[in-house]
């Protein structure tokens, strides 16, 4: 069964982050923008099951032509302090039809939010430097295996920074709320 495993930490700075990549002899791939949509039941069965649905559309920054779009399923998360999840991913050829398909099934947008990657390839881990609205800077790190994760932060020299194990809908929403804003949708 697939498996998502990954380690995300808060990044201060961006730029020295690239640098560091950059040191390690490894090439960053292309910058996308991304539109994550996530669906729904009016219940918020998902949610309440800890699990979500996301239809995520990958951009050009320069034209926001698409690139690429992906309906994920994303199971429970289990107890540990990596962030482990079933999760099950699949190449669609565009949003729309795929959003029309589950809004006739009774589906509903119950977040959406933007968000900015650059990814790296680490031996078996992919690396990738995200950039959240409202929240700034991220590094998550997923690869095959919990000690491949570990072994690629601890290359990296980010074992020393707080794991964050909260999705960045829910630190999105928490954010939103604070801010007095719609905590259904974040952008830049």
């Amino acid at each position: 069964m697939p498996e998502e495993i990954e380690a995300k930490v808060r990044i201060a700075d961006p730029e020295a982050f690239r640098r560091l990549m950059a040191a390690r002899g490894l090439t960053a791939g292309p910058t996308v923008f991304e539109v994550n949509r996530l669906f729904d039941d009016a219940a918020s069965s998902l949610r309440r099951a800890g699990s979500a649905l996301r239809v995520r559309e990958e951009r050009d920054p320069a034209d926001g032509r698409a690139l690429r779009t992906l309906l994920t399923f994303k199971g429970p998360r289990r107890p540990g302090p990596l962030k482990r999840r079933d999760e099950f991913e699949l190449s669609v050829e565009a949003a729309e039809p795929m959003v029309a398909v589950l809004e006739h099934l009774g589906l509903r947008v119950s977040f959406q939010y933007e968000k900015r990657r650059t990814a790296w390839r680490a031996g078996d881990c992919e690396v990738a430097l995200d950039e959240v609205p409202h929240l700034g800077w991220f590094a998550e790190v997923e690869g095959p295996t919990a000690d491949a994760v570990h072994a690629c932060v601890a290359e990296l020299g980010l074992a020393d920074l707080p794991l964050i194990s909260e999705s960045y809908v829910v630190l999105l929403y928490r954010c939103l709320e604070a801010m007095g804003k719609d905590p259904t949708r974040a952008a830049f």
